[in-house]
């Protein structure tokens, strides 16, 4: 059975390509912290406090319009529903841990983190130290990630204040989103999705976002649905 330090390490190691990706994604993030307003200080510390580069990039441009706390908070959490599927899925395999063990792997847990915990949890072993591969890939990440943004931030409270970096994020939420439509049920969300934020594109405190990510949702859930049912 691998010890504690052998699955930590094993994680590391299988989360190590996904760096390739994230960083970069990170470095953007970081920037666009900086294009919205906030300070250096206030970029890291939102990272640090969130750990979601979507997320991150809803605040920030929430902030950029001086939006109320609530409605960030809302929009937070509707770009965050997904880990709510993931926690569900781990829970059966992480219920034997105590409370600060399931309070630290819920706070780094990520979409590539999710990923490399599930695949392990899948192979039939021991599970004594499995924790500890989940905690070696979402540490890995999680370093690297903060790494990332600080170097953007940097990057970003560098650039003259006469340039704008707005088309940083837009750009962004597009490489994002290509890689993700697998299915009619992804086409589906993104088309609903984008036709109601367009249309909400005139209410207050950037409400187009929150309103065109629940119709995705729901349309992408509905149609998946209905596909399951008439098989």
């Amino acid at each position: 059975m691998p010890s504690p330090r052998e699955e930590f390490l094993a994680g590391s190691r299988e989360i190590a390509p996904a760096l390739v990706g994230t960083m970069p994604f990170g470095l953007v993030t970081g920037v666009a912290s900086i294009a919205a307003g906030m300070s250096p200080v206030e970029g890291i510390a939102l990272s640090v406090l969130a750990f979601s580069g979507i997320a991150q990039l809803v605040t920030s441009q929430l902030i950029a319009l001086h939006s109320p706390l609530p409605l960030v908070l809302v929009a937070t959490l509707v770009v965050s529903l997904r880990l709510v599927m993931y926690s569900a899925t781990l829970s059966p395999h992480l219920a034997h841990l105590n409370q600060r063990w399931r309070l630290l792997l819920s706070y780094l847990m990520t979409d590539q983190s999710f990923a490399s915990t599930v695949r392990r949890y899948a192979e039939a072993d021991e599970r004594a130290h499995k924790h500890y591969h989940f905690l070696g890939s979402s540490l890995t990440l999680w370093v690297s990630w903060q790494l990332s943004v600080i170097a953007g931030v940097v990057a970003g409270a560098g650039v003259p204040e006469g340039w704008s970096l707005d088309f940083v994020v837009v750009l962004t939420f597009l490489a994002l989103l290509v890689p993700v439509i697998r299915n009619g049920a992804d086409v589906a969300a993104a088309i609903v999705a984008a036709v109601v934020a367009m249309l909400a594109a005139g209410l207050p405190y950037r409400l187009s976002l929150i309103a065109g990510s629940l119709a995705g949702i729901v349309a992408g859930i509905a149609l998946d649905a209905s596909r399951r049912s008439s098989r």
